[in-house]
């Protein structure tokens, strides 16, 4: 067994959060009302839908909310 494959088994690959409608918006600090509205847009940030359910990934949640704070920031909405 070479080193790689024994960190490989030390350190199993993590996934990444997944969240739901109500972590995404006390992840980020907003209203229901406000991410379902982003949502329906289309200007908020990329979900998976499950069954009748809207999931996130945590890492996409972030991105798009670093982006939307660079767009804020320049003065665009």
């Amino acid at each position: 067994m070479n080193r790689r494959h024994r960190e490989a088994e030390r350190n199993p690959p993590v996934r990444e959060e997944i969240l739901t409608t109500e972590e995404v918006c006390a992840l980020i600090k907003i209203k229901k009302a406000t991410l379902y509205r982003h949502t329906s847009l289309g200007t908020g940030p990329p979900f998976y839908k499950i069954g009748k359910h809207n999931r996130w990934k945590r890492g996409e949640v972030m991105a798009w909310f670093d982006a939307h704070l660079d767009e804020v920031s320049r003065g665009g909405r």
